[in-house]
């Protein structure tokens, strides 16, 4: 990889917790930004702001930037907020009331503006990005963007209340107005906005916004091509990532359990296993649901949160990606791409990831039957994972990859702001 000198153009990057090689998508989208610009030769300052300290450090490789913390109590909301808020007017009072920690990332903000007025401010995420409205004109600013509020809080709404057989409260209903309001209101301001999944550029467009790009994460360690024997002795070992609580998550495991496992002939159902990695809360409703419907099956394995994933990969043949609500699981796609670790997933799932082919890069199934006919053909010709495999590896290597996300941020910053 060629490092450009580029250390005289400052770069502010905010964000509220720490980037780590494994974890959350935001965790690891915070991680390749950073690297991003490393490799670029920037040598950013990084901002974490939070209302709490946390044990979390940088990892050695981004050690290039400077850190600074920034850990205080949040401000209480004033009365004025509140009722703004209420009234889904998204002044700041009520975008304060709404993020608790928005005046403290303000703070920070204008504080390296009046300081350094033409450095290039980097927001990641929606809580930092709210200070984008009350920024002075004129000031470089790139929000970028994992998941639009209203789209995380309208799923997490629903599928409350078909837990609870009931209809929206009317405080959902007012939180999901204002949220809808607001991300408009975000995106008029941001010099540019930054896009994890397509679709989001697209919405944005749709909105008036201009400079809109689609921007994807690499993965932290990129695994060097290893021989690979698929299906050992006939048998499928099958793997799902993602805190089992975490909705996206809950939702794949809950159809899995649901409509999937109790239709998959007892044959081929004993030559699957099934190992989910991730934060296992049993005090947790959506946690508690899942271990009962996995109860019925002794193919299923739960480990928990697990230090490295790299063993999960190596060992296992297809990771299933079945959610049928929202979307959040494109990085462990990505993931799986860079190991070279076959991917079964619903196009819910899938969604996101720009060029993305069903039958090409990876494999699709909407419904039960398409599930139970997609696991029988692949033990039928476990073969055919080899050259999914590396399709998929392709697939990350020319759109994901560490030289690939740095040269087309250097694009984008090229091109917005003549960096």
């Amino acid at each position: 990889m060629n490092f450009v000198n580029n250390q005289e153009n400052r770069v502010f990057f905010f964000l509220d917790f720490m980037p780590q090689k494994q974890g959350s998508g935001a965790s690891l989208r915070f991680y390749s930004n950073v690297r991003a610009y490393l490799d670029l030769g920037y040598k950013p300052e990084v901002i974490q702001v939070a209302s709490h300290p946390d044990e979390s450090s940088p990892s050695e490789d981004l050690r290039g930037a400077e850190w600074t913390r920034v850990i205080e109590p949040p401000t209480p909301a004033s009365l004025m907020g509140r009722v703004m808020f209420r009234a889904g007017i998204p002044t700041q009072a009520a975008v304060s009331y709404y993020r608790e920690k928005h005046l403290l990332a303000y703070r920070e903000v204008q504080k390296r503006i009046k300081q350094e007025p033409n450095a290039l401010f980097h927001l990641e995420g929606e809580f930092i990005a709210s200070v984008l409205p009350w920024l002075p004109r004129g000031t470089r600013s790139i929000w970028s963007l994992h998941d639009l509020p209203s789209t995380v809080l309208a799923a997490t709404t629903r599928i409350a209340c078909e837990t609870e057989s009931r209809s929206p409260t009317v405080s959902e209903r007012r939180e999901l107005r204002f949220a809808r309001r607001f991300e408009k209101h975000m995106a008029k301001y941001a010099s540019l906005v930054l896009c994890i999944a397509d679709y989001d550029c697209i919405r944005l467009r749709e909105w008036g916004c201009r400079a809109v790009e689609y921007f994807p994460l690499s993965i932290p360690d990129e695994p060097e091509d290893r021989t690979r024997e698929w299906a050992p002795n006939g048998r499928l070992r099958l793997l799902h990532l993602g805190s089992i609580s975490h909705l996206p998550s809950y939702r794949s495991l809950e159809f899995l359990f649901e409509r999937v496992w109790p239709n998959l002939p007892p044959e081929l159902l004993d030559r699957i296993s099934l190992d989910v990695v991730g934060t296992v809360n049993s005090e947790n409703g959506r946690s508690q649901k899942i271990l009962n419907l996995a109860n019925r099956f002794s193919n299923v394995a739960f480990h928990g949160y697990v230090p490295d994933v790299a063993p999960y990969y190596r060992n296992a043949d297809l990771q299933i990606v079945a959610s049928t609500d929202a979307t959040g699981l494109r990085t462990r796609t990505i993931e799986s791409f860079a190991y070279g670790l076959p991917v079964l997933s619903t196009a819910i799932g899938a969604r996101g990831i720009a060029g993305l082919k069903a039958g090409d890069h990876f494999l699709m199934a909407n419904d039960a039957d398409e599930f139970v006919e997609q696991l029988s053909g692949i033990l039928n010709s476990p073969e055919s994972l080899h050259n999914l495999s590396m399709r998929a590896k392709d697939f990350y290597r020319q759109n994901q990859s560490r030289s690939v996300v740095a040269a087309n941020l250097g694009g984008f910053l090229k091109k917005y702001f003549g960096m």
